[in-house]
């Protein structure tokens, strides 16, 4: 028979080994020890991700808890809660953000165009940077995380999109939610462009009869709108979503 080590209580004195005491003498779930033990693997993973190591962190990287792309489309009825989620490492301010703000913008209105390409740009890399580690921002998301109220960002996104030519990966674009682009507003804006109804149902893809009554929606909104309405309120009065009640309104 080996010698104990003096040392060996030492290893066994874990985080794991704690809470998988604490579930066998104060909780006592039906299981036995073996089920205990993978509760308290799973529980240490969690506190891993949830509280990761900020050392690893560098300087202007913001550690966030988004949903995970598991590549499934959003139930109906699947609360939040119920899908997976992941902790990523986001790039909140770069280098080159810093070495932006040196150079001086001709002018005042130079400057506003200038942040608004910096800020939609910022947005961008964010996206990415949580995709490309398993994870979905949400327009939420990034409403907080940049501070700015989310028919903002939503603008900033589709601004982006619209001049590279791409969509982001953001949560509701890649499990197909509600706050995409729709076929609606893709309508609404070809006929903001100044495309007659026959031509914008024959680029769209649709019958001209829909074309005629998502424009009809579409200027009932421009008319609430005006009035003084907000998005709410247009969204009950003309029993129309509310996603697509703040795409109008964002084209109008």
């Amino acid at each position: 028979m080996s010698p104990v080590s003096p040392y060996a209580s030492i290893t066994k004195r874990t985080f794991a080994s704690a809470l998988l005491h604490l579930l066998e003498t104060e909780y006592r779930l039906l299981g036995g020890r073996r089920i205990w033990a993978l509760l308290a693997e799973d529980v240490e993973r969690l506190i891993q991700e949830f509280y990761p190591d900020t050392q690893q962190a560098s300087s202007g990287t913001l550690l966030w808890t988004c949903a995970a792309d598991e590549g499934q489309k959003a139930q109906p009825g699947k609360r939040t809660e119920e899908y997976g989620t992941v902790t990523v490492r986001l790039p909140l301010v770069t280098a080159e953000d810093v070495a932006e703000r040196l150079v001086p913008a001709a002018g005042r209105g130079a400057e506003h165009e200038a942040a608004e390409e910096q800020q939609q740009e910022r947005l961008a890399r964010l996206v990415k940077a949580a995709a490309a580690q398993g994870g979905l921002l949400t327009l939420a998301d990034l409403s907080m995380i940049l501070n700015r109220p989310y028919e903002k960002v939503r603008a900033w996104a589709r601004a982006w999109e619209t001049v590279h030519g791409e969509s982001l990966p953001l949560k509701g674009t890649q499990m197909d939610q509600g706050s995409r682009p729709t076929h609606k507003g893709q309508i609404a804006r070809l006929y903001e462009q100044g495309k007659e109804p026959p031509d914008i149902a024959r680029e769209s893809g649709h019958s001209l009869k829909s074309v005629e009554r998502y424009l009809k929606d579409y200027e009932r909104v421009k008319m609430l709108l005006k009035a003084g309405h907000p998005a709410e309120e247009i969204s009950q009065l003309l029993d129309r979503g509310r996603w697509v009640v703040l795409e109008y309104i964002e084209i109008a």
